[in-house]
Protein backbone atom coordinates (compact mmCIF):
# COMPACT_ATOMS: atom_id res chain seq x y z
CA UNK A 1 0.00 0.00 0.00
CA UNK A 2 2.76 2.45 0.93
CA UNK A 3 4.59 1.69 -2.31
CA UNK A 4 1.43 2.35 -4.32
CA UNK A 5 0.95 5.69 -2.56
CA UNK A 6 4.55 6.61 -3.34
CA UNK A 7 4.02 5.61 -6.96
CA UNK A 8 0.88 7.75 -7.22
CA UNK A 9 2.62 10.78 -5.68
CA UNK A 10 5.27 10.66 -8.41
CA UNK A 11 2.57 11.85 -10.82
CA UNK A 12 1.79 14.97 -8.77
CA UNK A 13 3.43 18.21 -7.70
CA UNK A 14 7.10 18.88 -8.34
CA UNK A 15 7.76 15.19 -9.02
CA UNK A 16 5.84 15.47 -12.29
CA UNK A 17 7.98 18.32 -13.61
CA UNK A 18 11.17 18.20 -15.67
CA UNK A 19 11.36 14.55 -16.66
CA UNK A 20 13.70 12.66 -18.93
CA UNK A 21 11.90 9.62 -20.31
CA UNK A 22 13.33 6.50 -21.92
CA UNK A 23 10.10 4.70 -22.76
CA UNK A 24 9.92 5.95 -26.39
CA UNK A 25 13.35 4.38 -26.94
CA UNK A 26 12.25 1.14 -25.29
CA UNK A 27 9.10 1.18 -27.41
CA UNK A 28 11.11 1.36 -30.61
CA UNK A 29 13.18 -1.61 -29.47
CA UNK A 30 10.08 -3.58 -28.50
CA UNK A 31 8.27 -2.88 -31.75
CA UNK A 32 11.37 -3.74 -33.77
CA UNK A 33 11.60 -7.13 -32.03
CA UNK A 34 7.88 -7.82 -32.51
CA UNK A 35 8.39 -6.87 -36.14
CA UNK A 36 10.88 -9.70 -36.57
CA UNK A 37 14.16 -7.85 -36.16
CA UNK A 38 16.92 -9.51 -34.15
CA UNK A 39 18.61 -7.41 -31.45
CA UNK A 40 22.35 -6.84 -31.87
CA UNK A 41 22.19 -8.14 -35.45
CA UNK A 42 19.52 -5.99 -37.11
CA UNK A 43 19.79 -2.97 -34.83
CA UNK A 44 22.25 -1.76 -32.22
CA UNK A 45 21.25 -2.40 -28.62
CA UNK A 46 23.42 -1.46 -25.68
CA UNK A 47 21.32 -3.30 -23.11
CA UNK A 48 22.03 -6.91 -22.05
CA UNK A 49 19.74 -9.66 -23.40
CA UNK A 50 17.63 -10.20 -20.25
CA UNK A 51 16.55 -6.56 -20.44
CA UNK A 52 14.51 -7.39 -23.54
CA UNK A 53 11.34 -8.65 -21.76
CA UNK A 54 10.97 -5.21 -20.15
CA UNK A 55 10.91 -3.66 -23.63
CA UNK A 56 8.83 -6.24 -25.48
CA UNK A 57 5.98 -6.91 -23.02
CA UNK A 58 4.63 -3.32 -23.02
CA UNK A 59 4.91 -3.28 -26.82
CA UNK A 60 2.17 -5.92 -26.89
CA UNK A 61 -0.25 -3.25 -25.65
CA UNK A 62 -2.69 -1.73 -28.10
CA UNK A 63 -2.54 1.86 -29.30
CA UNK A 64 -0.50 4.41 -27.39
CA UNK A 65 -0.53 2.55 -24.08
CA UNK A 66 3.16 1.60 -24.05
CA UNK A 67 4.17 4.12 -21.37
CA UNK A 68 1.29 3.22 -19.08
CA UNK A 69 1.87 -0.52 -19.41
CA UNK A 70 5.59 -0.02 -18.82
CA UNK A 71 4.85 1.90 -15.61
CA UNK A 72 2.61 -0.92 -14.39
CA UNK A 73 5.36 -3.41 -15.17
CA UNK A 74 7.90 -1.40 -13.20
CA UNK A 75 5.44 -1.05 -10.33
CA UNK A 76 5.08 -4.84 -10.30
CA UNK A 77 8.87 -5.16 -10.18
CA UNK A 78 8.96 -2.76 -7.24
CA UNK A 79 6.33 -4.84 -5.46
CA UNK A 80 8.39 -7.97 -6.09
CA UNK A 81 11.46 -6.25 -4.63
CA UNK A 82 9.54 -5.25 -1.49
CA UNK A 83 8.17 -8.78 -1.06
CA UNK A 84 11.63 -10.28 -1.57
CA UNK A 85 13.05 -7.92 1.04
CA UNK A 86 10.40 -9.01 3.51
CA UNK A 87 11.13 -12.67 2.85
CA UNK A 88 14.87 -12.12 3.24
CA UNK A 89 14.44 -10.37 6.58
CA UNK A 90 12.00 -13.02 7.78
CA UNK A 91 14.53 -15.70 6.85
CA UNK A 92 17.13 -14.13 9.15
CA UNK A 93 14.48 -13.72 11.87
CA UNK A 94 14.66 -9.93 11.86
CA UNK A 95 12.65 -8.20 14.56
CA UNK A 96 9.31 -6.59 13.81
CA UNK A 97 10.67 -3.06 14.03
CA UNK A 98 13.57 -3.84 11.71
CA UNK A 99 11.29 -5.64 9.25
CA UNK A 100 8.76 -2.83 8.97
CA UNK A 101 11.41 -0.10 8.94
CA UNK A 102 13.22 -1.73 6.02
CA UNK A 103 10.03 -2.36 4.06
CA UNK A 104 8.80 1.20 4.61
CA UNK A 105 12.18 2.58 3.57
CA UNK A 106 12.10 0.63 0.31
CA UNK A 107 8.45 1.49 -0.32
CA UNK A 108 9.22 5.21 0.06
CA UNK A 109 12.41 5.06 -2.00
CA UNK A 110 10.62 6.03 -5.27
CA UNK A 111 9.90 9.45 -3.78
CA UNK A 112 13.63 9.99 -3.24
CA UNK A 113 14.57 8.65 -6.67
CA UNK A 114 11.90 10.64 -8.48
CA UNK A 115 10.14 9.99 -11.75
CA UNK A 116 13.23 8.28 -13.16
CA UNK A 117 11.78 5.03 -11.79
CA UNK A 118 8.67 5.39 -13.96
CA UNK A 119 10.42 5.33 -17.31
CA UNK A 120 13.57 3.27 -16.76
CA UNK A 121 13.76 -0.50 -16.65
CA UNK A 122 16.12 -0.51 -13.64
CA UNK A 123 13.49 -1.94 -11.29
CA UNK A 124 13.53 -5.16 -13.32
CA UNK A 125 17.17 -6.09 -12.53
CA UNK A 126 16.73 -4.63 -9.03
CA UNK A 127 13.81 -6.97 -8.37
CA UNK A 128 15.78 -9.93 -9.69
CA UNK A 129 18.70 -9.02 -7.44
CA UNK A 130 16.42 -8.82 -4.40
CA UNK A 131 14.84 -12.19 -5.23
CA UNK A 132 18.32 -13.68 -5.55
CA UNK A 133 19.35 -12.34 -2.13
CA UNK A 134 16.13 -13.63 -0.58
CA UNK A 135 16.84 -17.08 -2.03
CA UNK A 136 20.36 -17.11 -0.61
CA UNK A 137 19.35 -16.17 2.93
CA UNK A 138 16.36 -18.51 2.67
CA UNK A 139 18.72 -21.46 2.05
CA UNK A 140 17.70 -21.79 -1.60
CA UNK A 141 21.20 -21.13 -2.82
CA UNK A 142 20.88 -22.91 -6.15
CA UNK A 143 17.85 -20.79 -6.98
CA UNK A 144 19.76 -17.75 -5.80
CA UNK A 145 22.62 -18.41 -8.21
CA UNK A 146 20.23 -18.93 -11.13
CA UNK A 147 18.29 -15.74 -10.46
CA UNK A 148 21.53 -13.84 -9.93
CA UNK A 149 22.64 -14.98 -13.38
CA UNK A 150 19.40 -13.63 -14.82
CA UNK A 151 19.89 -10.34 -12.98
CA UNK A 152 23.41 -9.99 -14.42
CA UNK A 153 22.00 -10.72 -17.88
CA UNK A 154 19.50 -7.90 -17.35
CA UNK A 155 22.01 -5.31 -16.11
CA UNK A 156 25.60 -6.11 -15.35
CA UNK A 157 25.95 -4.54 -11.89
CA UNK A 158 24.60 -7.53 -9.86
CA UNK A 159 27.80 -9.31 -10.87
CA UNK A 160 29.47 -7.66 -7.86
CA UNK A 161 27.45 -10.02 -5.65
CA UNK A 162 28.91 -13.16 -7.21
CA UNK A 163 32.16 -13.28 -5.13
CA UNK A 164 30.11 -12.76 -1.95
CA UNK A 165 27.71 -15.52 -3.01
CA UNK A 166 30.59 -17.89 -3.72
CA UNK A 167 32.13 -17.32 -0.29
CA UNK A 168 28.68 -17.70 1.29
CA UNK A 169 28.13 -21.01 -0.48
CA UNK A 170 31.61 -22.37 0.28
CA UNK A 171 31.22 -21.71 4.01
CA UNK A 172 27.63 -22.91 4.33
CA UNK A 173 27.40 -25.80 1.87
CA UNK A 174 30.90 -26.78 0.83
CA UNK A 175 32.86 -26.88 -2.41
CA UNK A 176 30.53 -29.26 -4.25
CA UNK A 177 27.49 -27.04 -3.82
CA UNK A 178 29.61 -24.04 -4.71
CA UNK A 179 30.43 -25.52 -8.10
CA UNK A 180 26.82 -26.55 -8.66
CA UNK A 181 25.67 -23.01 -7.89
CA UNK A 182 28.35 -21.49 -10.12
CA UNK A 183 27.29 -23.83 -12.92
CA UNK A 184 23.70 -22.69 -12.51
CA UNK A 185 24.77 -19.05 -12.63
CA UNK A 186 26.87 -19.63 -15.76
CA UNK A 187 24.12 -21.72 -17.36
CA UNK A 188 21.52 -18.96 -17.05
CA UNK A 189 24.00 -16.41 -18.41
CA UNK A 190 24.74 -18.71 -21.34
CA UNK A 191 21.05 -19.19 -22.10
CA UNK A 192 20.65 -15.42 -22.28
CA UNK A 193 23.81 -14.51 -24.20
CA UNK A 194 24.78 -17.47 -26.38
CA UNK A 195 21.89 -17.27 -28.91
CA UNK A 196 22.76 -13.65 -29.64
CA UNK A 197 26.48 -14.39 -29.69
CA UNK A 198 25.81 -17.00 -32.37
CA UNK A 199 23.64 -14.65 -34.44
CA UNK A 200 25.74 -11.52 -34.00
CA UNK A 201 28.97 -11.79 -31.99
CA UNK A 202 30.01 -8.34 -33.20
CA UNK A 203 26.73 -6.78 -32.10
CA UNK A 204 27.02 -8.24 -28.59
CA UNK A 205 30.66 -7.15 -28.38
CA UNK A 206 29.63 -3.64 -29.45
CA UNK A 207 26.95 -3.60 -26.75
CA UNK A 208 29.41 -4.58 -24.03
CA UNK A 209 32.02 -2.16 -25.33
CA UNK A 210 29.50 0.67 -25.31
CA UNK A 211 28.71 -0.04 -21.68
CA UNK A 212 32.34 -0.24 -20.61
CA UNK A 213 33.18 2.95 -22.52
CA UNK A 214 30.37 5.13 -21.19
CA UNK A 215 31.38 8.49 -19.69
CA UNK A 216 30.05 9.73 -16.33
CA UNK A 217 26.30 9.99 -16.81
CA UNK A 218 24.55 13.05 -15.42
CA UNK A 219 22.24 11.19 -13.01
CA UNK A 220 24.95 8.92 -11.59
CA UNK A 221 26.16 9.26 -8.01
CA UNK A 222 29.57 10.52 -9.12
CA UNK A 223 28.04 13.19 -11.35
CA UNK A 224 25.67 14.24 -8.57
CA UNK A 225 28.62 14.86 -6.25
CA UNK A 226 30.43 16.91 -8.90
CA UNK A 227 27.31 18.95 -9.65
CA UNK A 228 26.93 19.60 -5.92
CA UNK A 229 30.57 20.73 -5.87
CA UNK A 230 29.77 23.10 -8.74
CA UNK A 231 26.96 24.64 -6.71
CA UNK A 232 29.48 25.22 -3.91
CA UNK A 233 31.82 26.93 -6.35
CA UNK A 234 34.64 24.42 -6.07
CA UNK A 235 34.20 22.68 -9.43
CA UNK A 236 33.26 23.76 -12.96
CA UNK A 237 31.12 21.07 -14.61
CA UNK A 238 30.91 20.62 -18.37
CA UNK A 239 27.88 18.74 -19.72
CA UNK A 240 28.10 17.00 -23.10
CA UNK A 241 25.84 14.70 -25.11
CA UNK A 242 27.22 11.32 -26.19
CA UNK A 243 26.34 7.62 -25.95
CA UNK A 244 22.70 8.72 -26.13
CA UNK A 245 22.83 10.48 -22.76
CA UNK A 246 23.91 13.64 -20.98
CA UNK A 247 27.32 13.25 -19.34
CA UNK A 248 30.03 15.20 -17.53
CA UNK A 249 33.20 15.73 -19.52
CA UNK A 250 36.73 16.17 -18.21
CA UNK A 251 39.55 14.23 -16.63
CA UNK A 252 37.96 14.02 -13.18
CA UNK A 253 34.59 12.71 -14.45
CA UNK A 254 36.43 10.24 -16.67
CA UNK A 255 38.42 8.98 -13.69
CA UNK A 256 35.28 8.58 -11.59
CA UNK A 257 33.52 6.82 -14.46
CA UNK A 258 36.39 4.36 -14.87
CA UNK A 259 36.25 3.47 -11.19
CA UNK A 260 32.49 2.99 -11.32
CA UNK A 261 32.87 0.78 -14.39
CA UNK A 262 35.10 -1.51 -12.39
CA UNK A 263 32.03 -2.50 -10.37
CA UNK A 264 29.26 -2.28 -12.91
CA UNK A 265 28.59 -1.61 -16.53
CA UNK A 266 27.15 1.84 -15.78
CA UNK A 267 23.60 2.99 -16.39
CA UNK A 268 22.14 2.29 -19.80
CA UNK A 269 19.97 5.23 -20.60
CA UNK A 270 19.63 6.46 -24.12
CA UNK A 271 17.28 9.41 -24.14
CA UNK A 272 14.03 10.04 -25.86
CA UNK A 273 14.22 13.34 -27.69
CA UNK A 274 11.81 15.99 -28.74
CA UNK A 275 12.49 15.20 -32.39
CA UNK A 276 10.60 12.52 -34.31
CA UNK A 277 13.38 10.20 -35.44
CA UNK A 278 12.89 7.04 -37.41
CA UNK A 279 14.22 3.86 -35.87
CA UNK A 280 16.81 2.69 -38.36
CA UNK A 281 18.74 -0.61 -38.34
CA UNK A 282 22.18 -0.54 -36.72
CA UNK A 283 21.61 2.98 -35.41
CA UNK A 284 20.43 3.56 -31.84
CA UNK A 285 18.41 6.71 -31.05
CA UNK A 286 20.54 9.65 -29.95
CA UNK A 287 19.89 12.83 -28.02
CA UNK A 288 20.35 16.27 -29.55
CA UNK A 289 22.90 18.63 -28.05
CA UNK A 290 21.55 20.83 -25.29
CA UNK A 291 22.95 23.59 -23.17
CA UNK A 292 24.01 22.98 -19.59
CA UNK A 293 21.33 23.88 -17.09
CA UNK A 294 20.63 23.20 -13.47
CA UNK A 295 18.08 20.59 -14.33
CA UNK A 296 17.27 18.20 -17.15
CA UNK A 297 14.44 18.90 -19.54
CA UNK A 298 11.50 16.67 -20.39
CA UNK A 299 11.82 14.87 -23.68
CA UNK A 300 9.33 12.90 -25.66
CA UNK A 301 8.99 11.43 -29.07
Amino acid sequence: MLLTISWALLHTGFWSRTQIIDTPVYERYGEAILGGQVPYRDFDLEYPPAALPAFVLPALAQGDDYGSVFEVLMWACAVAAVVALGLALAAVEAGTARLYAAICFLALAPLALGTVVLSRYDLWPAALTMVSLAAFVGRRERVGFGVLGLAVAAKIYPLVLLPVALVWMAKRRGTRELWIGLAGFAGVLALCFVPFLILSPGGVAHSIGTQLGRPLQLESLGASLLLAAEQLGVYDATVTNSHGSQNLAGSLPDTIASHLTAFSSGRSSPRATGDERAFSPREPPRSPPSSHSGRCSRRSS
